[in-house]
Order: C-alpha cells, then sequence, then structure tokens
C-alpha cells in the first residue's frame, strides 16, 4: 500500500466512530434477534455495512480488505487448532477414552455433586496446561458424557466444564493469556500472576460453593439404577474398557505440561488414539479415517448413549472456522480503519481517577470483545492503552494487566459470536443459550475484578519519589 494511499485516509472523528458502531451493533442485535439470520451470514454482511463508513474517511476497497486479511492472519494457527481439535475428539471417542471416563464416571459419581466435581476436575488439569480449548476438548468432552449419562441438562454441565477450563486459561504461568498480557503491559509474568491469585483463588471458592449448592437444589437425580447400567454395560459390550485408552489423554496432558504446542499435542494424541482405534478397539484404518473426517457415529441401541458418542470430526469444526474469519475481517475492518482507536484514546483523555482507570478498562475491554469477538485483540489493545495511563496516575502497571488479561479472557466467552463461546458451543455440544448462565467463574472474576477496581482494594500504587514502600490504595 501506497504512502500517498495512506495519507488520504482521515482519522474518524469520537461522534463518527460511536455512529458507526452504534449502526454495527444495532444490524447484529436486529439480524440475530428479529431476523433470525445465521451469525455467520450476518458477521460477513457487516463488512459490507462498514464499507461505505471507511470509504467516507478516505479508505479504499483494496485497503479495508488489506486490513481484513491482516487480521484474518491472526487465526491461521487458531484453524490449524480447530481442525486438530474436531479429529482428536472423534478419534478419542472409537479409541476408547472418552467410553471408558465415562464408564467410570457413572459408576462412582452421584448427579447431586457432579457439577461440583466437573468444575474441580477441569480446575485442576487447565492449571498445568494452561489451555481452556484443551481442557475441554479432553477432559471436558467426557465430562459432558457423564453428566449427559446421569441426566443433568448439557448446559449446566457446559457451564461447568468451561468455567474450570478457564482458571487455568487465566492464571497458569504456561497460558499464552497471562503471557501476552504481561508482555504488553511490561510487567514480569511471575508478578502478575502473583498478583491475579488474590483474584482468582476467590472465585474459584465461590464458584465451586456455587455448584455445590446448586447441584444440591436444583439437579434431578431421577435417573434411575437401571438405566445407567443399561448405559455402562452397552458401553462395555460397544468398547474395551480399560487403562490402555487413557494413554492418548496422558499423552497430550504430558506434552502440553511439557510447554509443547496445542497443536503438536493435540496432533500427538490424534496419532495415539488412531493406533490404539485399530490395534486394541478392532476398528479398520478406513473407519477411523472417516471418523476424523465426519466425526464418530454408532447405533449402539442405546437412545441415551448415542447422542453422547456422536460428535467430533472436522465437518464438526467447518462452521465455527467460517464464524471465526467473519468476525475476524469485521475487527480487521474496526481497527485499521481507526474506529476502535478512537474510541480508547477518547476514554484515555477524560481518565483522572482510579474509577476512571477500572471504568475505563472495562468498557475498552467490552468493546473490543463484542466487536472483534477475540481476548486477543482486546488484550493488546487495551494493555498498550491502559497500562501507562494507570502508571500516570500513580497504580503500577501490573492492576492493568490483571484487569486486561480478566476481563478479556472471561469476558469473550460471553460474546455469542464470539470464538470462545462458538468453540465451547461446538465442542461441548450445548447452545450458547444453555451454557451462559452457569459460567459462574467467569461471572465471579469479573464481578471481583471490577469491584476491587472501585473499591480500590488490591491496587498497588509505584514506589514514592523519597524510596517509600508501595502502598496499597
Amino acid at each position: 500500500m501506497s504512502e500517498e494511499k495512506k495519507s488520504c485516509s482521515a482519522k474518524p472523528t469520537l461522534t463518527y466512530a460511536l455512529v458507526t458502531i452504534g449502526i454495527l451493533c444495532l444490524f447484529i442485535i436486529v439480524s440475530l434477534t428479529v431476523l433470525n439470520f445465521p451469525i455467520t451470514v450476518t458477521l460477513f454482511f457487516s463488512w459490507l455495512l462498514l464499507a461505505p463508513f471507511a470509504m467516507k474517511l478516505g479508505y479504499t476497497v483494496a485497503e479495508m480488505e488489506e486490513h481484513v486479511y491482516d487480521m484474518i492472519k491472526y487465526g491461521v494457527g487458531m484453524f490449524a487448532l480447530l481442525l486438530a481439535i474436531g479429529c482428536m475428539v472423534s478419534i478419542w471417542i472409537c479409541a476408547g477414552t472418552v467410553p471408558t471416563l465415562i464408564y467410570w464416571g457413572l459408576n462412582v459419581i452421584t448427579p447431586k455433586i457432579f457439577l461440583l466435581i466437573a468444575f474441580l476436575v477441569c480446575t485442576v488439569v487447565s492449571i498445568p496446561t494452561g489451555t481452556s480449548w484443551g481442557t475441554a476438548s479432553t477432559v471436558g468432552v467426557a465430562m459432558m458424557g457423564v453428566g449427559m449419562g446421569l441426566g443433568i441438562q448439557p448446559g449446566l454441565v457446559a457451564g461447568a466444564v468451561i468455567s474450570g477450563a478457564y482458571v487455568g486459561d487465566v492464571l497458569s504461568p504456561v497460558s499464552d493469556t497471562p503471557l501476552l498480557t504481561s508482555t504488553v503491559c511490561e510487567v514480569p509474568v511471575m508478578s502478575h500472576i502473583r498478583h491475579n491469585l488474590f483474584l482468582v483463588v476467590p472465585s474459584v471458592l465461590i464458584s465451586a460453593v456455587i455448584y455445590g449448592i446448586y447441584g444440591m437444589l436444583f439437579v434431578d437425580s431421577s435417573l434411575d439404577a437401571t438405566s445407567l447400567a443399561v448405559i455402562t454395560e452397552t458401553l462395555a459390550e460397544t468398547f474395551h474398557i480399560g487403562i490402555l485408552t487413557l494413554i492418548p489423554l496422558a499423552v497430550v496432558l504430558g506434552l502440553l505440561a511439557a510447554k509443547q504446542s496445542s497443536l503438536s499435542a493435540i496432533m500427538a494424541g490424534c496419532v495415539v488414539g488412531a493406533v490404539i482405534a485399530v490395534l486394541y478397539q478392532g476398528f479398520t484404518p478406513e473407519q477411523v479415517f472417516n471418523f476424523m473426517a465426519t466425526g464418530f457415529s454408532m447405533e449402539t441401541g442405546n437412545e441415551l448413549l448415542d447422542p453422547i458418542l456422536d460428535r467430533g470430526g472436522i465437518s464438526s469444526m467447518q462452521d465455527l472456522i467460517s464464524m471465526v474469519v467473519a468476525a475476524l475481517g469485521m475487527g480487521g475492518i474496526l481497527k485499521g480503519c481507526g474506529f476502535l482507536d478512537t474510541l480508547v484514546e477518547s476514554l484515555s483523555g477524560v481518565i483522572h481517577s482510579r474509577i476512571g482507570l477500572t471504568v475505563a478498562t472495562t468498557v475498552g475491554c467490552s468493546l473490543c470483545v463484542v466487536l472483534v469477538g477475540t481476548n486477543y485483540f482486546s488484550m493488546i489493545l487495551n494493555g498498550t492503552m491502559m497500562a501507562p495511563l494507570y502508571q500516570k496516575l500513580g497504580y503500577q502497571k501490573v492492576n492493568a494487566s490483571v484487569l486486561v488479561n480478566n476481563l478479556s479472557c472471561a469476558g469473550s466467552f460471553f460474546v455469542p459470536w464470539g470464538m470462545g463461546a462458538l468453540f465451547f458451543s461446538a465442542t461441548l455440544g450445548a447452545t450458547f443459550s444453555q451454557m451462559a448462565p452457569f459460567i459462574f467463574f467467569n461471572m465471579v472474576l469479573i464481578l471481583l475484578n471490577v469491584l476491587t477496581g472501585f473499591l480500590g482494594v488490591l491496587m498497588p500504587r509505584e514506589r514514592d519519589d523519597t524510596g517509600g514502600q508501595r502502598i496499597i490504595s
């Protein structure tokens, strides 16, 4: 792109940016709620909606396309990961990994305590692995099977699974979320994590209590022992149940804990699972590769079990990838043409207090997550903008890094067209509306972050000019 073309483009005013984004939000809301358009189509057509507003600023169609492609490039690695996860889910079912976990879970877990168990198990797995997606697509899928076998609503189970999966995502030192946010905000990663512990640990404890109470009061335990026995017997007749089937799970968790990339770990889990599916479960290589492509499918004769096992495959991720491409393209236009930068800069010009910092960070993160649908964009933009403002007002940058980290990551799920919501829906087999009311950890973490900002609790300040010690305001 030539410098002459760039110089012809004007920066949007605050009013112009607000009008543009307001019309965009209205278009999305009406399309999804009134006209019932598919999310993917709505997001793709948002590119056309934004085009006249960008052209009025002097941007050409070619420039807008370049901004779209630049943003989509960030998703290439994610697309590969999604395809690998689709393969892994189907392979782990035909290898007996998921059926074994379901079989054992149905024999030892009662419905009343299952939500608490699912939340804690996913929390424990997510911390050493540092990935919410990896946790949900491994033990999370197994927990979904156990929960459905116990007769619990899929949305409830998915809520507990996703909550536990997000704990490691926002806190683990091997997670890309704290690593990225702390780097952008110029904060040592361990300082970031130590500060975040004071918010994450109470959120985990509060969430555990909620899931425990909710399970005891509201989960229906009416599924009789005969139905459970039929499910476990069908699993035992259809698959070889045993410790060997857990090798793919051990391989993936081991590689993730060893800080290998999620893609390489999951691909290794697919290979090991495929070998076990052929040599131990008796499937043919042709069947295994077909499962990878279209998902596992088998009629066991048990109407409760078949929906649990019928999932996975590359085809299950194709709609999700389309939605991500559409969302990233929309974000590319908003970012590349200066609409989001104008809003964030305008907010920074009127901030003069701790409460102002909290409000601006919350609004900025919410805006970026809603409009772009990914936490990474929000962390980069808001971390870059807010960290210097915190320091300017006498607060350490770690305050910005933790707030941006938690709001962007935990809040990203609550956008129906966001990558998190789309991924978990495709992987766990529950709709957004079914899952959203039960993501208690994310809700509690967001609430605690905003409250501490308003109240000035756990907000370390910079040392004073005389060498005084850090104080907490």
